[in-house]
């Protein structure tokens, strides 16, 4: 029987570091803003620093790969897909993290894991602490299809990131209306 566990989530490394900075850069520019022009017009030029930073969280936080014993979910821009351990036939690294199904179907990962870089030989000849073999994110998969019973019977499910993109689509609308009304 599996445990339930939380699901591991793997995303790009520093994305989370760079939403911080950009959310950072957008507060001091709208603040600068209502301090130069007044709270009218920083309302007009706010949208634009706002979908930057709503644009990094899709690209760089909100893009990742969730793994739990049942299966991985991988998240792409807006799109969502699911796949149960049992489709999968295969986990490799090219360029990004790439889950080969079953059916010849191959899932690219925009965010995930990386394979860790060899350490270097400290002082003496030995291995630097740090990463270890367990702490790789495409062995902590692999690991993890290992622990799980497959179910060939699940299917692969497509879905949408809805709550960001309506957010999106309002930020948008936002955009659009104050240049009508800059206009």
């Amino acid at each position: 029987m599996v445990t339930a566990r939380p699901p591991r989530v793997f995303r790009a490394t520093g994305a989370v570091v760079l939403l911080g900075l950009s959310a950072v850069l957008a507060v001091f520019l709208l603040g600068d803003a209502v301090v130069r022009s007044g709270p009218v017009n920083a309302a007009l030029l706010a949208p634009w620093p706002l979908l930057v930073v709503w644009g990094v969280y899709v690209a760089g936080v909100a893009s990742d790969v969730r793994a739990d014993a049942t299966g991985v979910r991988v998240q792409n821009l807006l799109r969502r897909t699911w796949v149960p351990w049992g489709r999968v036939d295969r986990i490799s690294m090219r360029w990004q993290l790439e889950f080969a199904l079953y059916g010849g179907q191959v899932l690219s990962s925009f965010g995930g894991p990386a394979r860790s870089r060899p350490r270097r030989l400290g002082v003496g000849g030995e291995k630097e602490h740090g990463n270890a073999e367990e702490e790789d994110g495409i062995a902590a998969l692999h690991r993890l299809r290992a622990e799980s019973v497959p179910d060939v019977g699940d299917a692969v499910v497509h879905g949408w990131d809805w709550p960001m993109i309506w957010t999106g689509l309002a930020l948008g609308v936002w955009a659009v209306n104050a240049v009508i009304i800059a206009h």
